[in-house]
């Protein structure tokens, strides 16, 4: 036996798997695999599987569809911050249902500023109108369409934009940060608006959201629809003076039966 073959006949199995250029490990790996699907049937959680061709081991299939669904998870739209559950994501105008509140009313003025793409309308009336139903399919309608949506009670927008204060540093930039995110949906419905609160901080981070709103609608950029069980006549004059631009949409009185009363068996929203 001549020395080159011995030297052959000594190398390890990893130099002998390397020499061949056999792809893979030699040995299984003695941890497993930070992206293992722990319930695989194919590598019991380990996350490695051995070829059966060239007896090395190779990471298991299961390592990237779990990255994949880890990936999917992590950019997972946040439905709560724009007002929706996931069950609420394919609400379309069918819900409006004729004869039941002034809802139909609402629908025919909001529609057609949707479908226009910019516009400013005020919602307003008794309790039971659909306002809070025609924000939610508004809203989902948007979502649906690819365009930058939320639903929210004017309250909410308030007490979101006051986390700024929250943070440790940078309280400006955070303050500035959060009302751009409002500013900038494509489509905003705003409710309750009676219900936000009176203080001098708040009417002048509503003055500076709604007037942002208001110039990007004039844009033809955005549209914002704000509801109310106040009419026009208790908010402040710049307010009523931007929701009087016919320009951008009608203000609307809604004064229907209350929905809510005569909703029809089995009507879940």
């Amino acid at each position: 036996m001549t020395l080159s073959t011995l030297r052959k006949e000594s190398l390890t199995l990893r130099e002998r798997i390397q020499s061949r250029g056999v792809p893979g490990a030699p040995e299984r790996p003695p941890t497993p695999h930070s992206d293992a699907d722990s319930d695989c049937r194919h590598c019991g959680g380990w996350g490695w599987k051995k070829s059966e061709k060239y007896g090395t081991w190779f990471t298991c299939p299961c390592t990237s569809q779990m990255r994949a669904r880890l990936l999917a998870e992590k950019n997972k739209p946040d439905y709560s911050r724009m007002g929706l559950r996931e069950d609420e994501l394919n609400m379309d105008w069918s819900l409006i249902k004729p004869g039941v509140s002034d809802g139909v009313l609402a629908m025919d003025a909001v529609r057609p500023a949707y479908m226009r793409g910019y516009g400013m309308i005020f919602l307003w009336g008794t309790w039971g109108q659909a306002k809070t139903l025609i924000g939610k399919i508004l809203t989902s309608t948007a979502l649906r369409d690819g365009k930058r949506a939320a639903y929210a009670n004017m309250s909410s927008v308030l007490d979101d934009i006051r986390l700024a204060f929250d943070a440790q540093e940078h309280k400006t930039t955070e303050l500035l940060r959060r009302i751009d995110w409002w500013v900038s949906r494509d489509v905003l419905f705003l409710d309750e608006l009676d219900k936000s609160n009176d203080t001098p901080w708040a009417q002048e981070r509503l003055f500076q959201l709604l007037d942002q709103r208001y110039m990007r609608a004039i844009r033809e950029e955005a549209l914002t629809v704000i509801a109310s069980n106040k009419s026009e006549a208790a908010l402040d004059g710049y307010l009523r003076s931007r929701l009087a631009d016919r320009r951008l949409g009608p203000v609307v009185y809604l004064n229907g039966p209350d929905g809510r009363k005569v909703m029809p068996e089995g009507y879940r929203f």
